[in-house]
């Protein structure tokens, strides 16, 4: 019998929202992680004043990021990961920096 994958798309736009609960169900982080990432800056709830704290949809890219980090790594600190995402978004803003700047 052959070996069939499944994968889930999620539609990813700025006005959908996503609780801290779904952003540990949709990118395999444990809820501690995903708190020391807050606490980090790496990913920021919409409004930190609200209770429960919400999402923009893109925390799912930048947190699935996050696990790739510690998986590919080996990472079992979650300051460790948050550092190495950080590097990581600083890296692609450069790029995009750089890009812009090129003469075409």
């Amino acid at each position: 019998m052959p070996n069939i994958e499944t994968t889930t798309a999620i539609f990813l736009d700025d006005d959908g929202g996503v609780t801290a609960a779904q952003l540990v169900e949709q990118t395999g982080l444990t809820q501690d992680e995903l708190e020391t990432l807050i606490d980090s800056g790496a990913i920021a709830p919409r409004d930190y004043r609200a209770s429960p704290w919400t999402f923009s949809a893109r925390c799912i890219v930048i947190a699935r990021s996050a696990r790739s980090l510690r998986d590919e790594f080996a990472l079992d600190d979650a300051h460790a990961v948050a550092i190495l995402l950080r590097f990581a978004q600083r890296i692609e803003e450069l790029e995009r920096a750089l890009r812009a700047y090129r003469p075409r």
